[in-house]
């Protein structure tokens, strides 16, 4: 596929082809984090227990330090979270002899499990993102945004600026401003130098064993919550 525009003058290829380090496509695997993230809500404590623990296995799979960083720069609203839960849920003091009604023990402990939740969404999104290389996220994304395309959803110039963007900022220097790199990540060349190539794997039997498996997993923890 050729795409043009006044951002992109050079040729962009999409080609269908099997990845030989691909086992799962990304695309199974980021429709399996947007149904852990949709379903958390629901989740006992029991499930939330065996969540927590095959997140941390995968984060150690993928490298603790690459998701750790997603983790850290998140820890404003989650902070930020407990406190509106802290504020304004009713209930018993949590300090005996406040005057105060609030921070509560009941909001303490229904913002602990909403922290513990989202938490939980963060460390999956970073796993992810660590185990997948950006073209694949990228394979797997347009894949996913395909259904739109009869809508007039321009799919593929939406992956090309999505990929250029996360070139650009992946090379600023380390050092540089947030401001510095946002810059970098939003203002694209007019011209680019070569094409971009993307590789979109095929579906195959590992992904049907996966959604099996995966199906099982989600429909187990819902019923335990």
């Amino acid at each position: 596929m050729y795409v043009t525009g006044p951002l992109i003058s050079g040729p962009v290829h999409f080609k269908a082809s099997i990845l030989s380090a691909i086992k799962i496509h990304p695309t199974t695997l980021i429709l399996a984090w947007i149904g852990f993230a949709l379903t958390l809500g629901k989740f006992s404590l029991l499930s939330l227990i065996v969540a927590s623990g095959l997140v941390i296995a995968i984060m150690l799979g993928s490298g603790i330090s690459n998701c750790w960083r997603l983790v850290r720069r998140s820890r404003i609203l989650l902070l930020v979270m407990l406190a509106v839960y802290l504020f304004s849920t009713p209930g018993t003091s949590l300090f005996a002899g406040w005057e105060q009604a609030y921070p509560t023990q009941e909001g303490l402990i229904a913002g602990g499990f909403q922290v513990w939740r989202l938490l939980l969404v963060i460390s999956a999104l970073a796993a992810l993102l660590a185990f997948l290389p950006r073209q694949q996220m990228l394979a797997g994304l347009y894949v996913l945004l395909l259904p739109l395309k009869p809508l007039g959803v321009p799919v593929v110039r939406f992956s090309v600026r999505l990929w250029l963007t996360l070139h650009y900022a992946e090379s600023t220097s380390q050092g540089a401003s947030l401001n510095a790199r946002w810059d970098a990540a939003l203002v694209l060349p007019e011209q680019l130098d070569s094409s971009i190539h993307l590789e979109v794997p095929n579906f195959g039997s590992s992904d049907i064993a996966f959604a099996c498996i995966y199906g099982a997993f989600l429909g187990s923890a819902l019923w335990l919550g």
